[in-house]
């Protein structure tokens, strides 16, 4: 199984560090209302659930660790939809 799993660098942000990311994004109020959502199944996105935030027709998106929203991802990954 991880050898289907397209080959991207990881990108990561430590916890500590989420807070200034979402500053600089213009979206941390957003964050902090509870406004932002998994693309894929809608879940408000929490600093609990957050696996991903990735670009994409000049959105910012979000992903949360539902195993479901996580495959489609990588979905979106492997087809070339987007990159990280």
């Amino acid at each position: 199984m991880i050898n289907k799993l397209p080959k991207e660098k990881v990108r990561a942000v430590h916890d500590q560090d989420l807070e200034n990311i979402l500053d600089g994004l213009g979206i941390l109020n957003k964050f902090k209302r509870d406004e932002l959502k998994c693309k894929f199944c809608k879940n408000t996105i929490s600093f609990s659930n957050l696996h991903s935030i990735f670009p994409q027709s000049g959105d910012i998106k979000f992903v949360c660790d539902e195993s479901d929203c996580v495959r489609n991802l990588y979905k979106l990954l492997e087809d070339g939809d987007i990159s990280l």
